[in-house]
This record gives C-alpha cells, structure tokens and sequence, in this order.
C-alpha cells in the first residue's frame, strides 16, 4: 500500500523526497498549543495547513497572545496520527517556518517526539531532539531541524527560566509564545527510509525500525547479541563501542580476552599494565620497556616518556628530535647538543657528535667546522661589507639583512642604500622638491626629472630666484640694487628699490604712493589719513572738492585763467570730466542692478592685493599648529611687544551682516583681485605679549607649546587645586565670551606631556562634559597634541583621577569618545570628546564638513557648562570653531552677525584667534552653510511615512515638498572656474575624457604615481567620503580605449579593494575586464578573471587579481544593472558586507560618465551607513556633500527622487538593513 501511496503523493507533489507527514493528502495531524491566539483565526492548525508564507498577515500562522497571556513557558504539538489506531512514523527533519518579523522571539525553544496523545512531562529527557542555545545569536527565520527517530508525535517548547539571558537581538527575556507559520514533519512510514521513501528498513533491525536516512539499525536489533548497526557479533578480542566493533584496548591478564560488552579485563590486568582497561604502563619515573629497563630521552621539562614506547609526551628539550628524543635537531651537535653547526656543503647536517661536515664546507668557509663570517661582513665569501644596521649591530651573515632595523633613513632590509627623499653616504640629507613627488639620486641628491615650480635645479632646495617661503610660491617684492629676496622669509636684505616701498618685503606701497613701481602718489586723499592702496584707491575718501572717482583723479575747480586759452583749456577739462561721469554712472548702474536687493547704504572698498599664484592647497598658512612655520608676506596678525591692541578704523566697511544676504556678501567681499576680507582680517587687533605675564614666567615657559602664544592674564584659567608638589595654577587656557557677552568656552592649547595633569585638573575643576578637539595627534610627522585619553580598555591615572574609556564611534571627518573620570570618594563623570580629523595642516577645511561636524557636537552638547576646545596653539582652528558656534546661533536669533567684531571681542581674551586670513574667510563661509542648512533629518522610525508622503504630494510640480528641496539643493551646488578644472583641459589630458561638461575638480583628483611611459598623472576621477571613510570611494567613467591603462594604475595606486561597475539592465559584461576564468593584457598589467564568480539578486559578482612585475592585487567586482532596483540595494549590502573586513580600503565606482549613476549608489550606500549608525537618514546632506567634489551628480530630479524611494525598500523584512 505504501509503495501506491508515495507514488500518488509524489506526482500530486511534483517533488520528490520525504513526505510532509502532517499536511499531505492520506495523512494529516491534529495541532494544539498553549495560551489563547492573538487572533482566532491563528489557531494551533494553520501552522500546518502547508502555506509557507512568513507573513503574518497572510493568516496562515499560528501566534499566541504574549502579552495577554505571560507564560514563561509555552509549548506547540502535532499529533501525527489523528485516526485509530495510532501508528508511529520515521520522521526524518523538520522544517520550521517562523514569524518573519518577530523570529527573534523564538530563541531558545526545544524540540522533543512523544508516542501518546497525552503525555507530560513534555520535555522528557529520553525524547529530546534539539535546543536553540540564545546565547549563540537569533535562530534563522527558517529551521530545519534533523530528528532521525520513529514517533507519533512532535511537540515545540519555549521558556524563560529565572536567570535567562540571550545574546539575540530583539529577544523578549520575560515571557514567550507560539509564532510558528509553518512546520514541516518530513518522514516515511516506520519501516521505511530513505529519498523517495522506497526502501525498507532490514528485518534484522528491531521492530524492522533504521535510520531514515541509510537505514543502518540504529534502534537496536533481533538479536540481541548483535550490537554493531549492521547488527553483527564481535570476534574475541573485540568489543562494542559507539555501535561498532573494536579492537580490546588493553594488556589482559596471561593474554586473556576482554568483556566484549563493556573492553575491560574481567580476571585482571598482565604485568607492567593497570587501569580500568589496563592501558596504563607502570615503570619507574624516567624508564620505559617491557621490563622498564630504558632511560627516557630528553624529554622537554622534567616531563617523563611514555611507559612502554619512551616517547615523550611533551615534546623535547631545545636542540633535541625524534619521537624519544635521543638526538640532535638537525644543525646541532655535541652530547647536550648545545652547539651550532657551520656551513656544510650542500645544506647537509654535520656530525651531531664532534660538528664537522663530513661532506665538506660550503665555499670560502672553513673547515673542519665551517665557521659564519666575521661581524660585519657575510655572504658565500664573507667579503660583502654589511649596511648601516640600527645601534650597530651585525647584519645577517648569509643574506646581509638587519634583523634590528636600520640607521636613520636607510632603506630596509640591507640599510645599504637611502630611503626614497634622502641621499648622500649618511642618507642624513633631505631630497629636495623634486617634480610630481619623484626621489632624488640617492648620492648627490640631484633630481633627475626636475624641480616642482618655481624650484631651483638640481637640488630643487630652495627657490629660484625672485621666489620665496617654503613652497616657493610667492614672488619677491622690488629690492634695492635689484638684490633678491631673502627665499625663506621674502625679506629685501639691503632695503627696498624706493622708499616708497614697505619694507621688508617690498611688494607693498607707503600710505602715499601708488602704481606698479609705487612711484605715483594719492595727492587727494583726505590730509587726516592720506592712504591708497596699490591701485590708487583712496581707502578713507578724498580731501574736500569735487572729486569723481575713488582715486581722487579729478582736478578741482581753478580760478579762472586771465589767458585767451582759459575757455579752450576748461571746455577740454568739462569734457573729459563729462566723459568720466558717464563712464561711472554707466558702471555703478550696472553694478546696482545686480545688488538692488541689498541694503542701500552697503558700500565696500576694493583693495587690490598682489595676485597668489594657484595652489589647489592652501593660500595661507594655519598657524593653529605652528605659528613659528607662517610664510611671511601672507595675511597674518602676529603678535608684537608692545602692541595697546589699537585697530584701524572700519567704518568703510560693513561688517554687520543680514544672514540672507551672506551669499552676496562674500561674494563681494571674496574676489581674487580685490579681496576685502584680507583688509579687514588686516584690522583686526594682533596679540598683546605685555598682559600675558603668567605665561612668560620662567616656570611656565615649559608648559608652552608655542614661543609666542600665551594667554592673556586677565582672562586665563586659573588652576586652583594641587596635586602635586610643584604644581602651580598656570595653563595655556582662556576663558571666551559668546556673542551675547556670556562666558561659554575654554580655548586652550592641545595638552603637552608635561600639561597633561594641568589638563585634566581644569577639566575636573571646571566641570567640563564636552571637548572639542580641532587637531590629529600628529600632523605632517609633527607632534601637535599629546593623547590624553586612555586606549580602548584601559584606564589611565592621572594624579587622584582615574579615566576610563567607555566606547568610541569612528566617522569619515570626525570621531565620537566617552571616557568616564573619577576623584576618590566623588561621583563618576562622564565626558564626551568630539574630535574634528579631517582639517588638513596649514589650509582651511572643507566647509561643509565642518557644519556637519558642528551639527554633530551641538545635537548632543548641553548648554549651560563651558564647552572646551582646543587644537595645537589652540587659538586659530579653535577661535574658527568657536565663531562658528556662537554666530550660528546669534544667527539663527536675530538674522544678523558680525564675524569681525566677535573676532576682535575673541581676541580681547586671547590672542590671534582665528589666526590667518583664511580662516577669516572660512568661518564666513562655513556660518554661510550653517543658515543654509535644513531639517531634512528623518528619524529610523518616521521614514516610511516621511518618505511616503513625500513621493505621494499630489501637489503641483513647482509646490511640491520634494521638488523645492531638490531646486534649493540644486541652488546650492558648488559653482568651479576653468581654473578649478584646469588639469582636465590640459591637451595631453583632454582627449581623457568621456564628456567635455564632466571634469574633475583638480583638488579633489585622485593622482595617478606609477610610472608608465607617455602617461601622465590625470585620470577623470573624483575621490568622495562614505559615512565613515573619508576616501571610501572613487568616482570615475568608464575607460576609454586609450584610458584603460589608466583605470589599473588607480586600482595598484590608491589601495582599490573593490570595482563597482554599474550598467545598463542588458548588460552582461564589460570589454575592459575579462570573462570568467580567462586572462588578458594592458601593458604593462595582467588581468585574471577568477572560475568562482557568482551572481544574485542581479548582482554579478567576480574576482579580479591585476598583476605586474612583483606585484598583485586581487579585487571584487561587482556588476549591477543601474534600472534594477533589487540589485541596486543587494549591490549595496554586498559592498556594505566586504567594507566590514576591508574598513580602510577604497572602492572604485564606474559608470559611463562618471556621474549619473554612480550619484544614486554613493547616496544610497552612504545614507544606509548612516541608519546602521545614528538610526536616521539625511538624503538631502548626503547629495550635498559628493556634490561639493562632483557637482554633476544627481542632477536630475528623477535621481533625487529615486534616492527617496530606495531607502524605504532598503529596510524592508528582505532588504539590506534587515542584514546588516
């Protein structure tokens, strides 16, 4: 019957198998379950009703009530026989479909069988099947469950004793219930196994009842002295064990047979042997053998050998072999075998009693013995010299490496050679600024490929002539006698060509003068303050006449001429003038018709100022971390003895700002020819060095981290509790005023070893909760800021506080820590340091990135304690901070800011803060991205109806809430000159690029280093940051013809894990990377497609390992067609996956343009980070920010669009946050 039967079922099915002994048509099972059903219809039954679905909406489940009912312990049982008489089955596996949204909930539950309706205890230790252990994370949402035993029934139990504890997320560790969707009994009649259930189990099993899947007796069998699976009788001398027959382990008595149930020796153990089994030998401590007789080896330790063979058990005594060891290691002799070999010809071992190479010295060594070579020499004829190994120290004598390292700036292993960047025999000179980077020649330091600009050949160490400071990138100014300029300071040595020339650099005009060779003067600027700038600009207005233009030009009104010319010479005079006015009324209307919205009384004056050659870095130096290192002749205020702190007048500049009118404001202000904010940076009040007597103090000097910077005396943090003997109460640290005149900050220099306990004594005296920190621990190779926290689990102590690391999140420009500290006998306090990483040494950060980092800092900081912040010298990336921080909120107060006076009020309580001009003009900027910030932030737990009712706005287009973000996003966008992209443009770079409209922003461009003749450095690339990397990802098209090269020089140079290739839908591969399990060539890489590619969800996924020379490279490349969706976000969560082991690494995204595509993957990859993360999302700021390096991006409001609609599915019960 049965055979019929599983033929009927298989082709009802149209699988094969087991069968579904609950559900399938001829057999069936009757479901109960404990507490009441959430819903009537989830009763015990539908979860075997055979619908699969885990959707618990589809009432198909069976689900109990858990916080109606409060069990702590629940149970689910099916009765697989619900007819008479019942009969028991061979049940193979179960497969247990759980609730898809709350599977979590399950942790922890047991299987067990039963064989009578109604039975309890439910979980009978005879019947236990399986348990889920907590403690190892969440079950799946899908079980399959292997029982291999005959039942008739199968029961689902799950409880929280007292004392539960679970490890898997989301678990409920009070209470429990059913939330099974399905439950799958697959089996065969009790005496059948097997797939297909065609085969019978052998009659000599008991009750013809095997194993369900090979049908071996493991129940037991007929016979009941047949006790192996096969159910055969063990031989003498053999004995059952585990169900097989095996060999009697021990030494029985007179050689007797041992118990062929249990392998013991029933009548006693032979000679020399005892135990249970008599398996252990008896001989004497150190003796083995048959009659104990044999000393023992050199067993390691004092451990002994083993009793009847004299192996050691342990292993050896250094230098000593063998399984008993009882000789030398090969290379050894001597009877300790202490002594080590010399060189034998050929490799062989020498004589491990006297040493000598009885098959002869390798050559040049010498016999009987063959000795190493003498310290400082090696190799086959020991004549090679050794390099300059570190201390001194001999070198290998074979293969002439230092094992302790090297000299100062000799190349490792032989330290016979320098370093990349020094030469000469010592390698203790430094190369100099050799062109795109390259090494000098190692011996005389020539750089062979030539200097970077403006260097002078062939050492390229300082500047050629008529060029200055570090970089050479400033030009002497016109010294006297036609000598140059000092090349470090851009000093006039001798004096200025003419005295009307500022000395000491020569480049700027005396108040009077004016012109190119100053040699023209302001003859009508007012008497008061007779100043011009290098154009003739009178800067404080002109004397009383009637002058027309700014440069006082106009000739007044004469007495009239008693000449016959006079009428002649005044109608030429009238004219010219008549000419003049309409020339400037023509230009100041054109100018108001693009300012008619600005406040009427707004009126500036331009200065010109000597144009600075580009530099995609910095223009002016950030004297924040090392005020001695400022180029001179830039725009810096530095302090002077002696200096009352007296600034210039500003009265023709408006500094009082509406915040929506900053834009044009700095627009005005920031012009590369007339750059106002240098005028007013150059007014503002320099340091005071007469009131900072604190820190001049001899004592205190130490405590400096800068000559120059001290704080000022009547503002400085005074220490007021010791805890040491030589404590006194000075630190580098002023209290500052926010713009309402309220003490809210601390800016403080970045703590030095010897301040370490004054930092954290004014941390613990002032209370502070928040640090600011603006600066890396070291920067350029430089020591900028001792760490003052302790490392991850570990406590630091610190005077009578302990400090102690609680937890440190890492995020592509910033890095969060929480450190606890605590006094004895007081209470703990917590500390949360925000630590700014991303301000490059000696520039001004991208401005963008520092908002982000402010808005990171103020969610969390509580007003009403004093915030620190500190960098280096702590006054010019910390006074930047701090004006950002104060004027955003006056800001967002009053709609007005003065970034001038609060600067100046800053410096009235320490010195130069907001150190460089650049700065100056960064806060501007930086305050501009603040106000236009909006809350586009969506919490994790609103983005499906945030977003919904974004995308579902039945609104006209243009009042659409999603359309005015992308227009204000659009409106945004950064705006980059012909000079900003100028390296695209360049002939040998232009034919490079796929689309003339996408080029690279030049400072923002990944530069290509390997070396390949007639190439250059430029490929169209983009470098942008993830939500925890700064550089996670390149951006760039595909390669063209004649680029391909290009693309592999990116991957070998910029430590490239991953190629995400995105395409379109039909695509199935790409010509640049080759297919499956072949090999191809671009010269000069090898390029190997691995046979183990997979694909899913769409995603098609290779291995890809570029060779050249020495080197390799093994990537993952991911192809994803750009139109699907599904494979969109599995794309992401695979790179998501890879960037878990590879946190560091930067992946390469490619599509045709470089733009379009791979906008939508960065956003979406970027913005999922963010959920895992801070459990939010902020598409707009995400957008924004890789526009701020590639403009072209999400471009289209379709793409922005689709960014919206990705992140709902993303987290979805299937998408990818589920798995992350």
């Amino acid at each position: 019957m049965w055979q019929e039967l599983w033929t009927f079922l298989l082709l009802l099915t149209g699988c094969s198998g087991f069968v579904n002994l609950v559900h399938t048509q001829g057999y069936g099972g009757k479901a109960a379950m404990t507490g009441t059903p959430h819903e009537s219809k989830w009763d015990a039954d539908k979860a075997i009703d055979g619908n699969t679905s885990q959707d618990y909406q589809s009432n198909s489940c069976a689900i109990t009530n858990v916080d109606f009912n409060k069990l702590t312990k629940s149970y689910w049982k099916v009765w697989l026989t619900p007819w008479l008489p019942p009969k028991p089955f061979n049940i193979a596996y179960l497969e247990i479909y759980f609730r898809s949204d709350l599977f979590n909930r399950s942790a922890g539950f047991s299987i067990y069988t039963y064989n009578t309706q109604n039975f309890y205890p439910f979980d009978d230790p005879k019947h236990f099947i399986y348990r889920h252990d907590p403690m190892s994370g969440c079950p799946a949402p899908i079980m399959n469950v292997t029982v291999n035993y005959v039942a008739q029934g199968i029961v689902f139990i799950n409880e929280r004793p007292q004392g539960y504890t679970s490890n898997c997320q989301g678990d409920n560790t009070q209470y429990v219930g059913i939330e099974i969707c399905e439950v799958k009994v697959m089996g065969c009649d009790s005496t059948r196994y097997s797939t297909g259930c065609k085969q019978e189990c052998p009659s000599k099993c008991r009750n013809q009842q095997c194993d369900a899947f090979n049908g071996s007796c493991i129940h037991g069998c007929t016979n009941p002295n047949a006790l192996t699976v096969e159910c055969l009788e063990c031989k003498p001398g053999e004995y059952i064990n585990n169900r097989t027959c095996m060999r009697c382990p021990g030494h029985c008595k007179n050689g007797a047979a041992c118990n062929k149930t249990t392998g013991r020796c029933d009548h006693g153990c032979d000679t020399y042997w005892m135990g249970d089994f008599c398996q252990q030998h008896t001989c004497q401590p150190h003796f083995y053998g048959s009659n104990c007789s044999t000393p023992c080896g050199q067993c390691n330790g004092s451990a002994v050998c083993h009793d009847e063979f004299g192996y050691c058990l342990f292993g050896c005594k250094p230098h000593w072999n063998g399984s008993r060891c009882d000789e030398c290691v090969n290379g050894y002799y001597d009877r300790n075998c202490s002594k080590l070999c010399g060189h034998c010809k050929d490799k062989t071992p020498c004589n491990k009693v006297n040493g000598t190479c009885e098959s002869g010295c390798m050559p040049n060594f010498q016999s009987p013995l063959c000795k190493v070579c003498e310290n400082g020499y090696y190799g086959h004829d020991c004549r090679q010299e050794c390099g300059q190994c570190l201390y001194g120290e001999p070198c290998d004598k074979q293969n002439g490496t230092c094992h302790t390292g090297c000299q100062p700036n000799f190349q490792s292993p032989f330290c016979q050679v320098c370093k990349d960047g020094f030469y000469n025999s010592s390698c203790s000179a430094k190369c100099g600024r050799c062109l795109q980077g390259n090494a000098c020649e190692r011996e005389n330091g020539t750089c062979i490929k030539g200097c970077q600009k403006n260097f002078k050949e062939p050492l390229c160490q300082e500047c050629k002539d008529g060029y200055y400071n570090e970089n050479c990138t400033m030009e002497c100014g016109e010294c006297a006698n036609d000598r140059l300029c000092n090349k470090i300071t851009g000093n006039c040595s001798e004096g200025c060509k003419s005295s009307n020339f500022l000395p000491p650099f020569c480049q700027e005009c005396t108040l009077k003068h004016y012109g190119k060779y100053c040699n023209k003067t302001c003859e009508y600027c007012k008497k008061s303050a007779p100043a011009c700038d290098r154009n003739g600009f009178c800067l404080h207005g002109c004397e009383s006449g009637s002058w027309q233009t700014d440069q006082c030009v106009a000739t007044p009104t004469q007495p009239k001429s008693t000449t016959s010319t006079g009428p002649i010479v005044g109608g030429v005079v009238a004219a010219l003038i008549l000419i003049a006015v309409i020339g400037l009324l023509v230009f100041f209307f054109k100018r108001r018709i693009g300012n008619k919205n600005k406040e009427p009384t707004r009126r500036f004056q331009f200065v010109s100022i000597q144009k600075k050659k580009k530099n995609n870095g910095s223009r002016y130096a950030d004297l924040c971390d090392d005020p001695t290192e400022n180029a001179q002749g830039e725009y810096s205020n530095e302090a002077m003895s002696g200096d009352n702190g007296v600034y210039y007048n500003t009265a023709d500049f408006t500094t009082d700002i509406k915040t929506e009118e900053l834009l044009s404001v700095i627009s005005e202000k920031n012009t590369k020819e007339n750059n106002v904010f240098l005028v007013e940076y150059k007014k503002l009040p320099v340091g005071n060095l007469d009131i900072c007597k604190a820190g001049k103090q001899q004592e205190n000097v130490v405590k400096n981290r800068f000559k120059t910077t001290f704080p000022y005396d009547h503002s400085r943090v005074i220490l007021k509790e010791n805890w040491a003997d030589n404590d006194n109460d000075y630190i580098n640290a002023n209290f500052i005023k926010n713009c309402n005149g309220e003490r809210a900050y601390i800016a403080a220099q970045g703590p030095k070893n010897v301040t370490l306990a004054d930092f954290w004594r004014m941390v613990w005296q002032e209370n502070i909760k928040f640090i600011v920190m603006l600066t890396n621990i070291i920067e350029n190779g430089k020591n900028k800021c001792t760490q003052y926290w302790p490392e991850k689990d570990k406590v630091l102590d610190v005077g009578p506080c302990k400090i102690k690391f609680l937890e440190e999140t890492m995020y592509a420009y910033h890095t969060k820590r929480k450190f606890t500290v605590q006094q004895t006998n007081s209470s703990k306090r917590t500390i949360t340091q925000f630590h700014y990483t991303a301000w490059p040494d000696h520039d001004t950060p991208e401005e963008l990135g520092l908002v982000q980092f402010h808005r990171a800092v103020t969610k969390q900081y509580q007003s009403g304690g004093l915030m620190l912040v500190h960098c280096s010298a702590g006054v010019g990336r910390t006074g930047t901070f701090i004006g950002l921080d104060s004027l955003l909120k006056k800001g967002r107060e009053s709609g007005r800011i003065n970034v001038f006076e609060f600067v100046k009020q800053m410096r009235e309580d320490r010195m130069t803060m907001v150190q460089t001009a650049d700065q100056y003009i960064c806060l501007h900027k930086a305050l501009l991205c603040g106000f236009q910030e909006k809350d586009t932030v969506i919490g994790e737990n609103n983005i499906p109806t945030k977003i919904s009712s974004l995308l579902q706005d039945t609104s006209p287009l243009n009042q659409k809430l999603l359309y005015k973000e992308f227009k204000y996003l659009q409106a945004l966008k950064p705006s980059y000159d012909e000079e900003d992209r100028e390296d695209g443009k360049k002939p040998e770079n232009k034919d490079k690029n796929n689309d003339l409209k996408i080029l690279p922003v030049s400072k923002y461009r990944p530069y290509l280093t390997s070396y390949i003749k007639g190439r250059t450095d430029y490929i169209n690339a983009v470098c942008v940051p993830s939500f925890t990397e700064p550089s996670a990802f390149i951006l760039t098209q595909y390669p063209l013809k004649d680029t391909e090269v290009d693309l592999w020089r990116l991957c070998m140079d910029h430590n490239v894990h991953a190629l995400v290739v995105l395409g379109e839908k039909s695509q199935k591969g790409v010509s640049w990377i080759p297919q499956k399990g072949s090999t191809s060539c671009c010269t000069p890489y090898s390029l190997t497609t691995g046979n183990t590619g997979s694909s899913i969800s769409g995603v098609s996924q290779d291995t890809l390992v570029i060779s050249v020379e020495e080197q390799r490279k093994e990537l993952d490349v991911f192809h994803i067609p750009f139109g699907n969706d599904n494979a969109i976000l599995k794309g992401v969560e695979l790179l998501l996956d890879k960037q878990k082991h590879h946190s560091s690494h930067t992946a390469i995204v490619l599509s045709k343009d470089g733009a379009e595509e791979v906008g939508v993957f960065c956003v979406l990859h970027n913005v999922l980070q963010q959920l895992r993360m801070d459990k939010e999302v902020d598409i707009f700021t995400a957008v924004r920010q890789i526009q701020t390096r590639r403009p072209e991006v999400i471009s289209k409001l379709d793409e922005y669009r689709r960014c919206y609609e990705l992140v709902p599915l993303s987290i979805s019960e299937d998408g990818i946050y589920a798995n992350m």
